[in-house]
């Protein structure tokens, strides 16, 4: 008789058994009362596609689902605690991995910031906006300069060039021919002030600037994505050193490389200042 009754337990448990509507399978679920194929897979792309369940009551934010459809089932079915499992490993597998990324990262406070090198190798190159401002300005400036024009002559005079009104200046002797030397200089100052609208210059400066402009875009451009391949091939030699020891040579050349031409363009600036 105890036999008896311990097997009628062992087969009334599975009928005892709640269904875990976090974790179960279709065909589970359909074996709940009055749950058929298309409201099991309803449940199913909830939990995938929107959250788990966090009550049982949450079934009611699933499309279908009515609150007496979900008295019938109540006793039936719990959510466990998958959710709080999973989110309490997702987060401290989120903390370590920013954890890992911030101590990599601070393995590089010690060179220059990309906004100082960008700086610093528009420096060079003698590309900055002030320069700029500073060609309008004198264009501008220009205007309210004078046009200076000066011209000179120096003549020489024999007695073939003298007529009857000439002889008030030179004079003839016995001894021969008295020369005498005509000069004169002759200036003068224009103001155009139609150039305090528009200089002519204007559109030159202008020119020279738009040319300045597409060559510092491409410079801040170039500085950038050297910069960060730099960073990207010294990350990796962290994370994901190579196995072979050509490899590894081939790698930190190549890192070598990278500095060099950013030292070449920041005239040296970017490894005199890795502390």
């Amino acid at each position: 008789m105890k036999t008896l009754f311990i097997l009628l337990i062992i087969l009334t448990l599975p009928l005892l058994a709640k269904v875990n509507i976090n974790t179960a399978s279709k065909s589970e679920l359909t074996k709940l009362s009055g749950i058929g194929a298309a409201k099991a897979q309803k449940i199913i792309n909830f939990r995938e596609f929107e959250h788990k369940f966090n009550t049982v009551d949450d079934l009611l934010k699933v499309s279908g689902f009515s609150e007496a459809l979900l008295e019938k089932i109540k006793d039936e079915i719990e959510v466990g605690n998958t959710t709080t499992t999973k989110r309490k490993t997702s987060h401290r597998s989120g903390n370590t991995n920013m954890d890992k990324i911030n101590t990599i990262m601070k393995k590089f406070d010690n060179e220059p910031k990309i906004e100082r090198v960008q700086k610093e190798a528009l420096k060079y190159a003698h590309i900055n906006n002030g320069r700029f401002e500073s060609w309008i300005s004198r264009v501008k400036n220009q205007a309210w300069l004078p046009k200076i024009y000066v011209k000179g002559q120096v003549r020489k005079k024999n007695k073939d060039d003298y007529d009857q009104d000439d002889l008030s200046i030179g004079s003839f002797s016995d001894q021969g021919i008295t020369i005498e030397n005509q000069s004169y200089i002759e200036a003068k100052a224009e103001f155009d002030l139609r150039e305090l609208v528009f200089h002519p210059d204007e559109l030159r400066v202008n020119k020279e600037i738009l040319t300045s402009v597409k060559d510092r875009k491409k410079l801040l451009e170039y500085i950038t994505k050297l910069y960060f391949d730099r960073r990207k091939n010294q990350v990796n030699l962290i994370l994901s050193p190579p196995r072979s020891s050509k490899g590894l040579l081939n790698a930190k050349m190549k890192i070598m490389q990278q500095t060099s031409i950013l030292d070449a363009l920041t005239n040296g600036y970017f490894s005199k200042n890795i502390k």
